[in-house]
């Protein structure tokens, strides 16, 4: 057992998919699990009666990171590699949008390297690309942030640690600095009562197949991006009626089950770049992330009552692309105090 345990994840922007790049950002992770794996191909034959040969064959490495969701420099560098797009209104410190990359775009989605502390060595993972992320927030919990990563093999596994601390001193975003709106901009002042928790998850759906070449072993080029899917679900703490829905536009019940004909077939989509459903992690007014979804379909609602137990009501919902308005499906609004000057760099 070593006297000393150096645990750290960390992460770089890598100019050249799969060229190893020192470390910029540290998070404050709570689990890691980063790991190679490769397939074995066994070659049988009449003259035996098993397998007598066998290759290993695709080299491939995925990795997941569970940590409290804030927003520090190696938080936002993780989001930023889920959209591509970073327009910073000022210097390091100030608010920034993160926007997905245009249909007409030439330009990809960055790719990491991800060094990771194990007590005795720095386990280096270069040709990491984000496949998805998930955040969910519940009363009486930290918001929690899950990325999952997959791209080329392990580089090494014996590199020597590095004296590594997060830098980012303020807390993550808890059940009282969660705000939710429908049909609009989330604030801390105006904002939906009635949600008790959500979940949401951003995928990109990476063609790991589509990354390799005859005569390598391991991925030469970064997974293309294929279907981009956002789904998710919604707690509420009652079954929404349409007098509950007040100024926040909450979907409601006979709403989404088509008793009249506004948002009908349970779409909500608001005119020009409105947001249909906006999500605000508050630390305070100079460190925060906002999620806006532009165009939401809500599934039927799932509600039941048992003995005298509460009644809730809980709505999964899709995001779609939003034709003709935001030209797009999310978008992020972040700032931090542990802000970098353009994560398109």
């Amino acid at each position: 057992m070593p006297s000393n345990h150096t645990r750290y994840v960390s992460a770089g922007k890598e100019v050249t998919y799969n060229s190893p790049v020192s470390a910029t950002a540290v998070g404050e992770v709570e689990s890691e699990s980063f790991q190679q794996s490769y397939d074995v191909m066994k070659r049988n034959d009449m003259n035996y009666y098993g397998a007598a040969k066998a290759i290993v064959s695709k080299k491939t490495a995925e990795g997941s990171i569970s940590m409290a969701l804030q927003p520090d420099k190696f938080t936002l560098m993780m989001l930023h590699g889920i959209m591509g797009i970073d327009t910073p209104s000022g210097g390091a410190t100030a608010s920034r949008d993160f926007t997905e990359i245009a249909l007409s775009s030439a330009s990809t989605l960055p790719s990491y390297t991800f060094r990771i502390g194990r007590d005795e060595h720095e386990h280096i993972f270069a040709g990491q690309v984000i496949e998805s992320i998930s955040i969910s927030s519940s009363i009486g919990e930290y918001s929690m942030l899950t990325v999952n990563t997959t791209g080329a093999k392990q580089n090494s596994s014996t590199g020597s640690l590095g004296n590594t601390l997060p830098t980012y001193t303020k807390d993550a975003a808890h059940f009282s600095k969660v705000f939710v709106d429908f049909e609009g901009t989330a604030t801390n002042s105006n904002h939906s009562l009635l949600v008790q928790s959500v979940d949401f998850e951003i995928k990109t759906n990476r063609d790991i197949d589509n990354s390799y070449s005859l005569g390598d072993e391991t991925c030469v080029r970064a997974p293309p991006v294929t279907l981009r899917e956002i789904s998710g679900s919604l707690t509420f703490h009652k079954s929404v009626l349409s007098a509950d829905t007040g100024t926040n536009a909450e979907p409601h019940f006979d709403e989404l089950m088509g008793a009249n004909s506004t948002n009908a077939q349970g779409i909500f989509n608001p005119a020009g770049s409105t947001p249909a459903l906006s999500l605000l992690f508050e630390v305070d007014s100079s460190n925060f992330i906002r999620f806006d979804f532009f165009k939401i379909h809500f599934e039927m609602p799932e509600t039941s009552v048992s003995g005298r137990d509460s009644q809730t009501m809980t709505v999964n919902f899709h995001g779609l692309y939003d034709l003709g308005g935001a030209e797009s499906m999310v978008k992020i609004a972040c700032q931090s105090e542990d802000g970098i000057a353009d994560y398109d760099v």
